[in-house]
């Protein structure tokens, strides 16, 4: 019998004058200063280490500008 493991997606996104990872309610870090989007960017990819799913970077307008996918999972 196959398990199937659940997908993670998190979105980085504009947030509050800085950039924030947004996983689930309650995980949602956020980041201000030059370096924001990429301390996002980089967070989310720690995150997503170990796992299956995919990172979200929308723009300024909400819209995906990039999609990075992890599938770290043994086959």
């Amino acid at each position: 019998m196959q398990v199937q493991q659940s997908i993670t997606v998190i979105e980085i996104r504009r947030f509050r004058g800085g950039w924030q990872c947004f996983e689930a309610p309650g995980v949602q870090p956020y980041w201000t200063g030059e370096n924001a989007k990429q301390s996002a960017i980089d967070y989310a990819k720690a995150r997503m280490k170990f796992g299956r799913g995919e990172i979200q970077v929308l723009d300024n307008a909400g819209e995906v500008e990039r999609v990075i996918s992890f599938d770290q999972t043994e086959k």
